[in-house]
């Protein structure tokens, strides 16, 4: 949902005009206004960063989707990304969301969980690059390292029992920086089936934009994969998790 190693210049107080469309957004109310104000007070909050891919009425912003937009902020002596419920979003409250997002935290994934309230989720700004633009300079030994970091948190999120819902498109989804982030837990979930492993597997070496980059590095058996992500689907045990990641270049 953000996209990082873009420029963030203009720093502006919580109350500041510019910053109405995004703390109410698609429409103004004021009722809405002040209660994000105020709940960023509560978080500690005393600026954000414009900046980002995303234009919105003319300002530009680090992220938007169908439940939120996202922004720069400051929080104490943090730089955090701050997540603002839309006031057309499908829910009420950010709290599911901040839930789902903690147990992800659990698992070892997912950008660092800072706070929340209502309307607002505060999370570790995470500095790097979507995924499908990091792919094409990546080195063959550190795209081996990444794909499999990813991997790896895919597997414990399967553990934990939290379906991201979103991995086949890894593109919208992880950022690398250090080591690979997925981001954007509105469509979690821990009543359906898990599915990360095999989603972001086939995302990564087998179809899309990410894998069709990958595979200039990187080929693999499709197959054979298909084959291993199978049997993983069918039980998702550490030893069939093992043969997935041996039936892929990582």
């Amino acid at each position: 949902m953000f996209q990082q190693s873009i420029s963030f210049s203009d720093e502006l107080d919580i109350g500041s005009p510019e910053l109405v469309p995004c703390l109410s957004y698609p429409r103004f109310s004021e009722s809405e206004y002040k209660e994000r104000i105020a709940e960023m007070e509560s978080l500690g909050i005393t600026s954000i960063t414009l900046g980002g891919r995303t234009t919105l009425n003319g300002v530009h912003i680090a992220g938007k989707g169908c439940v939120g937009l996202v922004v720069r902020a400051k929080m104490g002596d943090k730089t955090c990304a701050l997540k603002i419920r839309r006031i057309d979003a499908d829910r009420k409250t950010m709290d599911e969301e901040a839930r789902l997002h903690k147990i992800a935290n659990c698992a070892c994934a997912g950008p660092r969980l800072e706070g929340h309230t209502k309307n607002l989720i505060a999370m570790e700004f995470v500095d790097g690059q979507s995924i499908v633009d990091w792919v094409g300079g990546a080195a063959k030994g550190r795209l081996r390292k990444v794909t499999s970091s990813l991997l790896e948190q895919c597997y414990s999120l399967d553990r934990a029992g939290l379906d991201h819902g979103e991995l086949s498109r890894l593109n919208r989804h992880v950022i690398v920086s250090d080591r690979p982030c997925i981001i954007d837990f509105e469509s979690a979930s821990t009543t359906r089936k898990t599915s990360n492993v095999t989603a972001a597997a086939q995302s990564i070496f087998l179809y899309g934009a990410v894998a069709d980059r990958v595979k200039k590095t990187l080929k693999a058996d499709m197959e054979k994969a298909l084959l291993a992500l199978k049997i993983y689907k069918r039980d998702q045990t550490r030893a069939n998790f093992n043969a997935v990641l041996n039936s892929l270049p990582v």
